[in-house]
Formats: C-alpha cells, sequence, structure tokens
C-alpha cells in the first residue's frame, strides 16, 4: 500500500504527472498496458487491483471463512450498481461495459444478473428491473424517497444495507474462536454508514426512518444508544454534539470545519479517517479474520482515496484544498 508521504507526493501532481506516477506502485501496475486510459478506465482498473487482493485472500483462505468472505465480495458487486445507477441517472455518454468490474460477478457467480442491469435503456427502467431481484425491498424503500427529493443517494444507501446485512448474517455463521473478530469489522462498517446516512439526511432535511430500518442494529453494536438517538432526532446540530461525545479527535476537527463553511464532505471524510484509524489499531492488535479484514478495507480506501484525486486533478480542483478530502491524509 501507499504511504502518508506517497499521498503528499501525488497530491502535488498535475492529471498527467499523477497518472503517470502511479505507475511506479503495484497499485497501479495494471495502469502500464496504456498511457491514455481515461479517467473512469482507470478508475475500474485500479478497483481491480484490490480484487487481485482480495481473489489471493480467498483463494487462500480456510474453509470455515469462505461465505464470511464472500460476503465481502457482495460489496463490489453493489459498487457496480450504483456506478450503473450514476451513469443512467447522468444520462452519461458511457459506455455501461466499461464502468463495471465483471470480476467480482464471476467470483459469485453472478455475470447474467449485472449482463441485465447494463441493458438497462434508463434510469427507470433500471430500478425496475432491480425490484425483481434480491434488491428489491431495498429498492422500493428508497424509491419512495427519491420521488421525494429527486435524489439519488437514497438509491444508494440502500443497496448499501444489503451487503451489511449479508456480512452481520455470515459474521455470526464463522467458527467462534473467530466470531468476536468478524463482528467487529462488522460492527465498524455499521456505524460508519449509520453515521454517514443519518447526518446526510438531517443535512438536506429529508426523513429516512423508513429507509433506517432495512438496517437491524445488533444489541453490541458500539455507541448503540448515541446512534438510536441520532435516529430519532432528525436535527443536524444535535447529532453533531453528540456525535462529539464519541472522543475522536478526528471528527471534532472535521465537525469544526464543517462549521466553518458548511461543507458536509469534511464530516464524512473525518467519519471515515475515525474508522480507518480504528482499523489500524485493529490490524496490528489481531492475527485472524479482523486483520485479514482490515487489510482489505485500508487497501480499499486508499483506492477510493486515490479515485477520487484522479477526479479532482482531471477537473482542476486547487491543490491546497486537496489535502482535506484525502481520508487517509486527515
Amino acid at each position: 500500500m501507499l504511504s502518508q508521504e506517497d499521498f503528499e507526493n501525488l497530491i502535488n501532481k498535475p492529471y498527467e504527472l499523477f497518472t503517470q506516477d502511479l505507475l511506479s506502485f503495484e497499485i497501479g501496475e495494471k495502469l502500464k498496458k496504456s498511457p491514455d486510459y481515461k479517467s473512469h478506465q482507470i478508475e475500474r482498473l485500479l478497483t481491480a487491483s484490490l480484487l487481485d487482493q482480495y481473489a489471493f485472500i480467498l483463494k487462500h483462505s480456510p474453509k470455515w471463512s469462505k461465505d464470511f468472505l464472500e460476503a465481502y465480495a457482495t460489496k463490489f458487486e453493489v459498487a457496480n450498481i450504483q456506478r450503473i445507477i450514476r451513469y443512467l441517472y447522468s444520462r452519461s455518454d458511457v459506455d455501461l461495459r466499461e464502468v463495471i468490474n465483471l470480476r467480482p460477478q464471476e467470483m459469485l457467480g453472478r455475470t447474467a444478473f449485472i449482463s441485465k442491469l447494463i441493458l438497462a435503456k434508463d434510469f427507470a427502467e433500471l430500478l425496475d428491473i432491480l425490484k425483481e431481484t434480491e434488491y428489491g425491498k431495498e429498492i422500493e424503500v428508497a424509491e419512495k424517497m427519491y420521488s421525494k427529493i429527486n435524489d439519488i443517494w437514497p438509491i444508494e444507501l440502500a443497496i448499501e444495507t444489503f451487503y451489511l446485512k449479508k456480512m452481520t448474517s455470515e459474521a455470526k455463521k464463522v467458527k467462534r474462536t473467530q466470531r468476536k473478530g468478524a463482528m467487529a469489522f462488522v460492527m465498524n462498517e455499521l456505524l460508519t454508514n449509520l453515521l454517514l446516512v443519518i447526518l446526510k439526511a438531517d443535512f438536506v432535511e429529508v426523513d429516512i426512518q423508513e429507509a433506517l430500518q432495512l438496517v437491524p442494529i445488533p444489541d453490541e453494536f458500539p455507541f448503540r444508544r448515541q446512534v438510536l438517538k441520532m435516529m430519532e432526532d432528525n436535527d443536524l446540530k444535535s447529532d453533531l454534539d453528540l456525535l462529539k461525545t464519541f472522543t475522536s479527535e478526528k471528527i471534532s476537527e472535521g465537525i469544526d470545519k464543517y462549521l466553518e463553511d458548511k461543507m458536509f464532505l469534511h464530516v464524512e471524510i473525518a467519519i471515515k479517517a475515525n474508522e480507518l484509524a480504528t482499523l489500524k489499531k485493529a490490524f496490528h492488535a489481531d492475527f485472524g479474520i479482523l486483520s485479514i479484514m482490515c487489510y482489505l478495507k485500508l487497501y480499499e480506501s486508499q483506492i477510493q482515496d486515490l479515485n477520487k484525486l484522479l477526479y479532482l486533478k482531471e477537473y482542476k480542483f486547487p491543490i491546497e484544498k486537496t489535502k482535506e478530502l484525502v481520508v487517509n491524509l486527515v
């Protein structure tokens, strides 16, 4: 993986040099075939390097962990669906076959499923197709919110809950000696996702109580009392005050930045940075399934930051503001 110094150096490079410098890292090995890839193609190839890591771990993992690790692959299918949603919603002139990563679908034995989705002529047809799949319940709930606010993020959230529920279910089935570690990883995923959904809904002043019911909260969930209170409040100021009681320096700094310029992204990045800090500690403290999942999540975070930098540089976003948006540097 890249070091903090690597990220610092990449931030200061213009788009062409940034993409060129990626070739010197193992994470950018797949880019060497062609130096003139378009940004969405580079994003796809960077994500493919994460899938390489996942495939290696899955291949060499013991039988008792297979179902749990395969449930993690659902995240990549969710990402594929979310990409299709974004491009159809924005009516972008992009070949959807170039947008998705087919490899996770092959791992899951679900290439026919994704092939059907990319044949959708428009956003409305895509939703109709999804409603006839195992994502149907989540899509029906999200579609009600979408009709009220005309924004796709509730739909992206709903699809994400499908992954979270599957991971929670499989974590409970892991062998007893590793179950605690598996559940710890899932609890972190749940916590981050719930916080972001609740706060973003409050930020745009949308009631998403029905959508939140899609995500069961286990009794052992960290900060359960505070999160349940935030779900009830529907008030951003109250929720941010409650969030500060989580005693996280990163989160407190993110809230302060938000209060200065009212850019919600500061809160989102701070919450993700706090999750990374937690996972880094767990990675070095555990030598079982939790360490493996922490590694995958940390690698995933770096891919997401590189993809973010890719588009920020393409659209010439000011370098001095870029650092605030990179989770691995917060």
